[in-house]
């Protein structure tokens, strides 16, 4: 492992060199520190991964994490910006079956010779508990969609001054589709391409608008209660995903209201998955995460232990202001993310699971001013469901890369 520590001084006066086309508040941007690992598989080469920790102002808990990975040599084909589903960071594009992020969905576009740049939000790394305790978590009533798209927008700058003049495509999973929709709204003509995976801001659906709107309330409250994050949601999540993967047919022993009595670990983990808001929130009617049989305690379609082992690397924490405007978006509430596509012309790869964001994404490309739009999906996934596949190379990975071979480069 290679550790490369740089000076804030120097980093904050190239990104005041590096303000302007991207909307970015560059000139408050800092690099805290930076490291690299490089890891080797024999016959492809090697892959650096390059973590950057950036702080946004003064106060310290304003910060994200910047990553870039790249094949060491090589030629480069262009560049894909990941952006985190909701309560996740980049490491969700790293994860593998075994743990070796040589073989993760982000390492296949970066032994193929694109570099694969990606966001951790500014949650990242807070812990439960911590704020109200030794964490002053007041700045987070601010961290909103246009948080994440300012910062991401400080990352299209370093993307242009390191790689200049290479074709660049913003997406991700989930939360990561809608703040790359809300990314191009405001700079359409920043990225040549948008990977729209099981996420939108927009829809002309009232049920699905009707639906979205107590919960646009709810977190609106919260945020003018001065609740800054939810930081119970995804531990229990977390819990319950390692309970069932050591210890699956132990009894389920946490309390939770409305959980039917005698569950063992593994149904308890399945019945969160697979049956509609048992936990958290959704963006319509009917939504789940994966497929699976809460009796038996198995998913349909995903593997138990893809699953398992990208909830392990979940945050702690999510934004309640992040949460109120991706779903009065969705409510028709807030129009300042979904404004301006039409603007965005460039070509599109559409990602959906039918019983996931489903027919919200079927709506997607008539938002779009692009006319190249691809659109894959199986009706029977839900929302997590290409990702967990066994056969997600297939399923995402493939489809993808065909797409950037021959709609983006």
């Amino acid at each position: 492992m290679q550790i490369l520590q740089r000076s804030g001084f120097l980093w904050a006066v190239a990104a005041m060199l590096l303000a302007g086309s991207t909307g970015a508040r560059a000139a408050d941007y800092a690099h805290v520190s930076e490291t690299s690992v490089n890891a080797t598989v024999p016959l492809f080469g090697a892959l650096t991964l390059t973590d950057t920790v950036v702080q946004d102002g003064a106060n310290p808990i304003n910060r994200f994490t910047m990553h870039r990975l790249r094949k060491t040599s090589g030629s480069v084909r262009g560049v894909i910006l990941l952006l985190p589903s909701l309560g996740n960071n980049f490491r969700s594009y790293l994860f593998s079956d075994n743990g070796d992020m040589t073989t993760s969905f982000a390492a296949t576009f970066a032994w193929l010779g694109y570099e694969v740049w990606g966001y951790s939000s500014r949650e990242t790394g807070i812990l439960t508990g911590a704020c109200g305790g030794a964490l002053d978590c007041s700045p987070a009533l601010h961290w909103s969609m246009q948080t994440i798209v300012d910062d991401v927008g400080y990352i299209r700058s370093r993307i242009a001054a390191t790689t200049p003049g290479e074709s660049v495509v913003v997406g991700g999973l989930s939360l990561g589709a809608l703040s790359a929709l809300a990314v191009v709204n405001q700079s359409p003509g920043a990225y040549n391409g948008l990977l729209a995976w099981e996420g939108s801001l927009v829809t002309d659906d009232a049920a699905i608008r009707a639906h979205n709107l107590p919960y646009c309330s709810q977190f609106s409250n919260l945020v003018a209660a001065g609740i800054a994050v939810d930081d119970q949601s995804l531990p229990f999540v977390k819990t319950v995903a390692e309970l069932a993967r050591t210890a699956p047919n132990a009894p389920f022993a946490i309390p939770v209201p409305g959980f039917p009595p005698g569950l063992t670990n593994r149904q308890a983990f399945v019945l969160i998955l697979s049956t509609p808001n048992p936990v958290a929130p959704s963006p319509r009617p009917g939504f789940i995460t994966a497929v699976g049989n809460v009796g038996t305690g198995s998913l349909q379609y995903s593997s138990s232990a893809r699953l398992t082992a990208n909830i392990a690397l979940f945050n702690d924490v999510t934004s309640n202001r992040v949460g109120r405007d991706f779903y009065c978006s969705l409510a028709g509430v807030e129009t300042a993310y979904s404004n301006n596509l039409k603007a965005f012309t460039a070509p599109v790869m559409i990602v959906k699971a039918g019983q996931g964001f489903g027919s919200i994404m079927d709506e997607l490309p008539g938002k779009l001013g692009s006319t190249s739009v691809r659109s894959i999906g199986v009706e029977a996934y839900a929302h997590v469901d290409h990702l967990g596949s066994p056969l997600h190379w297939f399923a995402l990975e493939l489809p993808i890369l065909h797409w950037l071979e021959q709609a983006v480069n």
